[in-house]
């Protein structure tokens, strides 16, 4: 069982074994169910959300203990930060390509509703992430559909789950209506969210999505790379082409 620490259950949070595709997400009473046949117990259980510490323990700890996990709340404290129009601009960095489809989703494949997809951002000056885009090429779903993101700083090239640099879980609620010119857009302006270094953005639809959800990409750019991991299995990186999301961000000039 996954709680705050207030005790109150929390919904939806990864949970899985460090470099393992399996894995479960927590249901509105906080639990989840693995099988650790045949698991090396001393193997790490990794525990993610958004907004709290990242919680890891061996496997033989784990099933030795009441099996309650307790994630504790992260707060990030930036100092607040005057923008002034002379020292920042208006960029965007990723893809926005939408003409052909790239990667996604689809109910009837177990394997890739689970699959967590990133692109990675070369920076090396102060900015703060405005706008999270990503464009949808093709997609049927009744009622709505979410989509997570994160934004991540990097180790040793891949994306960092210690490293997230939200103080919550980044979530867009949408309808099939609501994806004009095959655009959604979160608008993360009053999260806060800076950074100075190299950074990743990660994306992946609830894990209770049912119907198709593709995104566009740009299958050419042969010098971008796309990441890509089930739960917390190892990340891999598909070095044709790149899925198209694209940030909105004030930079230093």
């Amino acid at each position: 069982m996954v709680l705050n620490e207030s005790g109150k259950p929390i919904y939806g949070v990864r949970v899985g074994i460090e470099n393992n595709d399996n894995g479960d997400y927590s249901d509105e009473n906080g639990e989840f169910s693995l099988d650790f046949t045949n698991i090396n117990q001393n193997e790490n259980l990794k525990v993610y959300e958004s907004g709290f510490h990242l919680y890891e323990n061996k496997i033989s700890n784990f099933l030795k203990s009441n099996k309650t996990i307790i994630l504790k709340e992260k707060i990030i404290e930036i100092e607040p930060v005057v923008i002034n129009p002379k020292k920042y601009k208006l960029k965007n960095y990723g893809t926005s390509n939408s003409k052909r489809v790239y990667s996604g989703y689809d109910s009837e494949n177990k394997n890739k509703i689970l699959r967590e997809y990133a692109i990675k951002v070369e920076n090396k000056k102060r900015l703060k992430i405005k706008n999270i885009n990503v464009n949808i090429l093709s997609f049927k779903f009744d009622g709505t559909a979410t989509i997570f993101f994160d934004i991540q700083n990097s180790k040793k090239g891949f994306p960092d789950d210690s490293q997230s640099l939200t103080n919550e879980k980044l979530a867009l609620t949408f309808t099939e209506k609501d994806i004009v010119n095959n655009k959604l857009t979160l608008d993360v302006s009053d999260k806060n969210i800076w950074t100075n270094q190299d950074f990743f953005v990660t994306v992946r639809v609830n894990e209770d999505f049912k119907g198709k959800l593709y995104f566009g990409g740009n299958i050419f750019a042969f010098s971008k790379n796309t990441y890509y991991r089930n739960y917390f299995g190892v990340w891999n990186k598909y070095s044709v082409g790149e899925l198209s999301i694209n940030v909105d961000v004030l930079i230093e000039k």
